[in-house]
């Protein structure tokens, strides 16, 4: 079949982009199903708490930090990646002109504006929990900083986008082909491993202690490479197969 009009990759990619931005919207619904969750079974104790107690003096801390949310997001960006590569919603790419090339640039790209999407998420979430602290609890509450850093907001969102450009890696690897499937096998199973034997030997303190701009450029650059190898091993998969 032949058709007069010809369309431009980029017009192509623009589609598929608000296309897919609009159908996995259910993946947003989710992540605020958890973060609502998290500020209910936070609102007593916190997400860390800790007490001291000398003759009649009973004192109780119960700590409150924006980390669980990004912790929760970055877990969140990963499954999401994840099922972004699988076939259910590969195949939802048949109701629009597409390639295996084009749906993983498209991907990648809504997984970078759901990261933005999500980061407006945890922050809101944790001015919910703060109004709702003030509404419900009758102890001293301390507010360390209740403006937001745009450094911390940058270092949020480049978190959720590596999270989510290493789930879309992780799933596209296992659609690829064979050598691919074996060897992120064997990594996987290779890095749990590891983990478990030697807890230790995973050090990340001497990164979470550098600058929140150096920080964020590293994980967006991990990311940018991540997306790069997720459309290559698309495009490797759509040739050979």
């Amino acid at each position: 079949m032949q058709f007069l009009t010809k369309l431009s990759p980029i017009f192509i990619l623009k589609k598929q982009i608000k296309w897919k931005a609009k159908l996995y919207l259910s993946a947003l619904s989710s992540l605020i199903i958890l973060q609502a969750i998290f500020i209910v079974l936070s609102l007593n104790q916190g997400f860390a708490s800790e007490g001291y107690g000398q003759a009649d003096l009973d004192v109780q801390f119960s700590i409150y930090s924006l980390d669980i949310y990004l912790l929760t997001a970055m877990l969140w960006a990963i499954i999401t990646g994840l099922l972004f590569s699988t076939k259910g919603y590969r195949q939802d790419d048949l109701a629009i002109i597409s390639s295996r090339t084009s749906s993983a640039i498209a991907n990648s790209f809504v997984m970078i504006l759901y990261s933005i999407v999500a980061v407006l998420i945890l922050v809101s979430s944790y001015f919910i929990q703060i109004i709702c602290l003030f509404m419900l609890q009758k102890d001293a509450l301390i507010i360390n900083q209740i403006i937001i850093s745009p450094f911390i907001l940058l270092v949020c969102f480049c978190s959720i986008s590596f999270s989510g450009s290493v789930g879309l890696l992780i799933g596209y690897c296992f659609q690829g082909p064979r050598i691919l499937k074996f060897a992120m096998t064997f990594l996987c199973i290779g890095f749990s491993v590891i983990t478990i034997i030697y807890p230790n030997l995973i050090n990340l303190q001497p990164f979470i202690l550098l600058p929140n701009l150096v920080i964020s450029a590293g994980l967006f650059l991990i990311a940018i490479i991540c997306c790069s190898l997720t459309a290559w091993i698309a495009r490797h998969s759509e040739v050979t197969s």
